[in-house]
């Protein structure tokens, strides 16, 4: 792991300590160039790895990334799901606008292949297909390691859901969850 990781929350308005910042940051990066400025700043300084959601403004990240040398040993280690964008999505597209938009292939295929695993309950399967949907905006970037939201995490324990959290561990490799999650387990 590297020793230094740089993430998202500042660029869309998260920060945990003051409802004042947060506001200044979503101003301040309203646009994406000025994210991107933020970002060519960190690989100047030696930065290879960015940690980020899968908020729908970082694909037009993702654009620039690819099409600029400079970034050639980047690494994105993306954090998924990202609820926000679901919800958002329902709302402006409905249910299956959202599935068109965010799930991959031919809308039945999915749809096949989604409702085969929700009749079997089988949740690997679901997971792997959100997984391989919000991939797409990365496709052609290192992504070592993808993070399961804390949310996420959080929400399986809490319905003691701890087998899908290890059979997601081992059987989807690239989705790494937080070790603590893991640990708590045991």
């Amino acid at each position: 792991m590297e020793r230094v990781i740089f993430g998202d929350n500042q660029f869309f308005g998260v920060n945990h300590s003051s409802d004042e910042k947060s506001r200044s940051q979503a101003i301040k990066f309203k646009d994406n160039r000025a994210i991107i400025n933020v970002l060519d700043i960190a690989v100047n300084e030696g930065i290879q790895t960015f940690m980020c959601t899968t908020h729908d403004r970082i694909a037009e990240i993702c654009q620039y990334i690819k099409s600029d040398k400079k970034y050639e040993n980047f690494k994105i280690y993306p954090c998924m799901p990202y609820a926000h964008k679901y919800a958002n999505a329902v709302t402006e597209l409905g249910i299956i606008g959202s599935i068109k938009q965010y799930l991959p292939g031919n809308i039945f295929s999915t749809f096949a292949k989604g409702g085969l695993a929700f009749v079997k309950k089988d949740f690997i399967s679901m997971i792997e297909l959100f997984v391989d949907a919000e991939m797409k905006m990365f496709k052609g970037i290192s992504t070592p390691v993808i993070f399961l939201q804390n949310v996420v995490t959080d929400l399986l324990l809490g319905l003691g859901m701890t087998d899908f959290l290890v059979a997601i561990h081992w059987k989807v490799p690239e989705l790494r969850i937080q070790r603590y999650a893991l640990q708590s387990i045991k």
